[in-house]
């Protein structure tokens, strides 16, 4: 309907979907190719080529190609009501964040970190660990009992002002989903991935890549079923404020999203005849 009135329409993926292998049977099973060629007139990708393509080694047309616009990854800022009212931090030292995200998937590195600070007592960084509102609380209750023992941890459910949270960490551990890399990137910390590589391969595809270029560190593991060495975990977590930050990986236009999408955005809404732009943000 919306093609029909002739409303631009714009697809928005972010820059890792999955591996490609198991990508394209997926976009055949649901037809996604055909709405890429005859529906959707520009594609963007929250994102830049030199870090990940998400349609890389995907056979497209190249009417599909061309209308890709690679604009950035989206920067993140403290916002200016949070500035002055920072979380307490029960902490009067530099902490390590270690955030699950939502917290769904995110047992499994919550438990290897806990792990580390069972086998390293003497670890010279705190770290608050932020579990996620959709942690199940059975998980969330044995995790409070382990940490409750370990006088450099402290944990929490969930804190609706992570942004200053991952400002005034030293450093961060985190699954590497969009959201926490560009965060980040954003704030220049230097950070260790550990990604999952179930159901998807997306955070593993985007930890990897990130650690080629040298922006983080990235550790296996996160599976239910992989092994998880405390002294591997404890040494990295020793050695992450010493580590290279993100910045100092040149990357020009990394952050540029939000001024991207902005200017791509007033093109198309001033357009010729155009009253409404439609954008989809899609996983696929």
């Amino acid at each position: 309907m919306l093609k029909r009135r002739g409303t631009p329409l714009v697809l928005g993926l972010r820059d890792v979907l999955d591996e490609p292998t198991l990508l394209a049977p997926e976009w055949e099973r649901k037809h996604v190719l055909p709405a890429l060629r005859d529906l959707y007139d520009e594609i963007w990708v929250y994102g830049l080529p030199q870090v990940c393509d998400p349609l890389a080694e995907i056979s497209l047309p190249r009417s599909v190609r061309r209308k890709m616009v690679y604009t950035g990854y989206l920067k993140r800022t403290v916002p200016k009501s949070l500035k002055g009212q920072a979380p307490e931090v029960p902490f009067d030292e530099p902490y390590l964040l270690v955030t699950a995200g939502g917290g769904g998937d995110g047992e499994a590195l919550i438990d290897w970190v806990l792990r580390a600070y069972e086998h390293d007592r003497d670890a010279p960084y705190p770290a608050l660990i932020v579990f996620g509102p959709f942690m199940r609380p059975e998980s969330q209750a044995g995790f409070v009992a382990r940490a409750e023992r370990l006088p450099r941890v402290r944990v929490i459910t969930f804190e609706a002002r992570m942004e200053t949270l991952m400002a005034d960490a030293a450093g961060v551990v985190g699954m590497g989903g969009y959201n926490t890399f560009c965060e980040i990137l954003s704030f220049d910390k230097p950070a260790i991935i550990v990604p999952r590589t179930r159901p998807r391969l997306e955070q593993y595809i985007r930890a990897a890549r990130a650690q080629e270029l040298g922006m983080v560190r990235m550790l296996r593991g996160c599976g239910a079923k992989d092994p998880r060495d405390p002294g591997e975990m404890a040494a990295a977590l020793r050695e992450l404020p010493s580590q290279a930050r993100p910045s100092q990986v040149v990357v020009p236009g990394l952050l540029d999203g939000l001024a991207n999408i902005d200017r791509h955005a007033r093109r198309l809404m001033t357009g010729p005849a155009l009253a409404d732009v439609a954008v989809a943000g899609r996983s696929m």
